[in-house]
This record gives C-alpha cells, structure tokens and sequence, in this order.
C-alpha cells in the first residue's frame, strides 16, 4: 500500500512541480512558447501546490489503481499509475472552489486557500486543476479510441460532480429547504461519489473493452463514495473531521444526512435548527460555539447520528457483496476489501 501511496504522490508532482520551469510550461500549453516568468506562474499556481501538499487520503486514485490491476493485471496498472492526476488533481480544485462557495475558512488543518491566497487566485487554481490533468491522456500510449475513452468518461463525470455540487449550494443557501434523504443521497453520488467512479471506470478502460464491466466498476466506487461522504457527515458532528473543526457543517448550513434524519424525526425541533443554521452563518463558528454545541449534544440525543452511520455502513456492505461478484480474488482484492472495512471503525 506505502508504494502505491508513493507513486501517486510522484505522479501528483510529476503534473504539477514544486516550481514552474520552461520545459513544464511548454508540455502543459502543447507547444513551444517564448520563455515564461516562473515567478508569475508559480505566484498563481501556489493556491493548487498549497492543498496538495498539505497531504489527502488519496483514496479515490488508490481505487483507480487497484482497479486496472484487478482486471487487467501489471500492464493495466502501468498506465493507470501514469492517469492517477485525473482523479486527484480535479477533486483538490474542487474543494478550492467548494471552500469559496461555502464560505469555509479551514481546510486540511490550515486557513484556506481563499484565506491565504485570495479568491481570485484560488478560483483560478481550482479551474486549472480540472484541466491540467487532461494533458495526461494526451501523452499516454494508448489508441485513440481508448483515450477518446477517457475524455468522455472525465468530462462525463465533471458534469456530473458540478451539478452535485449545484444540489448542495441550492439547499445550504435556503436555511427552510431539506432534501429528503433520497435526494441527499443522489446528491452525494453526483458530487462525492463520482470522482471515484470516474477512476474507476478509466482503470476499468485501460484493462477492458466491456461497457458492462466498466459500468460496474464505477458503480461499486460512486457507492463506496457515498457512504464515505455520510461517514463523514457523520464525523463532522460527532467528533470532528481531521483538519477541520467539529461542527462546522453548522456554519456552512450544510444539511447532511444526520441533519435530515434530525428533521424528519423532530419536525417540532425545525425553526429551532433553522435558528441555529442562520445565527451560526451570521456570526461564524467562534461566535455561535455554544449554540452549535448545544445543537449537536441535541443530534446525538437523538439517535440519529447512530442511523445515519447505519446506512454508510449498509452501503459499505453492499459495495463488498458488489467487489465479490465482479473481481476475481487476488491481493488486491484483499487491499480494497481492508479499505472499506476500515472504514467501520472510523
């Protein structure tokens, strides 16, 4: 596992250096150009360079991997190891963009990036981590008909992962409105659980020429991804995410599946949650600590932090009975099966 942690983070490197030099610009714009400023280029590319240093589970480039291995052995696992950015790099541009848009001031145990760098600069960088990967397809030595693959699977699934993100903006801009926990759930496959299955499925391509196959192992990730996005709902308010302070799903009115279930189960206790939600935008999390704390001891009164980790543990569970039925055993079989249950003790 430390090796192919490894080789992502060199991968990760590789597409984006430390610092800017002549020969990287030229492989990122496709051509020869005039000698560039690594100064300037550097200054506005630092806000990417930032987050990606500040580390990251690398789960989902981790699915990718095991993925092509599982089904297409060491040749599929070599060129996947060389698309590893595709999954990696869009999903830190996103949680640049998606601090901005919920108004976050932390992130990875540091301010973000907004914070440090400002918005202009950090929307910017997390536009150029959507498309700076791409080039990897470009250079890989595949067919056309396998990268054109490729493209359509990242641009299938960047639509997707946008319009998750729409879902979620929609309902924590509206202090009144809550999804069922239906619609939660489409929105967590759309926002968190595509990224993975977009890996997955790219692994899948460069092992397989079966849409079915394809489809399925993009299926079993995007389920794994949402039980992990409700295990960390869950975390948020009980104990806190690593690098992030607990509760402050609160602040972002984020309305999570715990938050949801709280709802539905307490209708008498709405106004009182929207109060909370509305003073704790107001004021940010140092000025509404006791009320978000009182509402969390409320929550976990409830029961339904306990229901809503029920049901990433199902999915969970449902992906495990998924991974059995389409990959053979081998090692890394056993590696993603002690992925996901690991996640039962988190």
């Amino acid at each position: 596992m430390e090796r192919w942690l490894n080789t992502i983070e060199h991968e990760l490197k590789r597409v984006l250096p430390e610092s800017s030099n002549q020969s990287w610009v030229e492989w990122v714009l496709g051509s020869p150009s005039p000698p560039a400023d690594s100064t300037t280029i550097d200054r506005f590319s630092e806000p990417a360079r930032d987050l990606i240093r500040r580390g990251g589970k690398r789960w989902r480039p981790l699915l990718m991997m095991l993925t092509a291995k599982m089904l297409g052995g060491e040749a599929a696992l070599s060129l996947a190891e060389r698309l590893v950015s595709l999954v990696e790099l869009p999903h830190n541009g996103s949680l640049i963009i998606d601090d901005i848009e919920d108004k976050s001031d932390w992130r990875r145990g540091g301010p973000a990036m907004h914070i440090l760098y400002g918005e202009d600069f950090s929307i910017n960088a997390g536009n150029f981590l959507y498309f700076l990967p791409t080039k990897t397809i470009d250079e890989a030595p595949l067919d056309d008909k396998v990268k054109l693959q490729i493209y359509q699977i990242y641009a299938k699934y960047m639509r997707r992962v946008h319009m998750g993100q729409g879902m979620d903006i929609c309902w924590h801009h509206h202090h009144t409105t809550f999804p069922t926990a239906q619609e939660y759930e489409l929105m967590c496959r759309l926002k968190t659980g595509c990224l993975a299955a977009m890996g997955c499925e790219i692994g899948a391509v460069l092992a397989v020429d079966d849409p079915q196959v394809i489809g399925h192992a993009g299926h079993i990730a995007e389920t794994i991804g949402v039980g992990f996005q409700i295990l960390d709902d869950v975390i948020n308010l009980e104990k806190g995410n690593p690098g992030k302070k607990r509760g402050d799903d609160i602040v972002e009115n984020k309305k999570s599946l715990p938050i949801i279930m709280f709802v539905e189960e307490n209708p008498d206790q709405v106004e009182y949650l929207i109060g909370v939600f509305q003073q704790a935008r107001k004021a940010g999390y140092d000025g509404s600590a006791a009320s978000i704390e009182e509402l969390l001891g409320n929550i976990q009164a409830s029961g339904t932090l306990a229901k809503a980790r029920k049901r990433a543990f199902a999915l969970f569970e449902e992906a495990l009975r998924e991974i059995e039925s389409l990959y053979a055993p081998s090692a890394e079989r056993d590696t993603l099966v002690s992925m996901i249950h690991s996640f039962f003790s988190a």
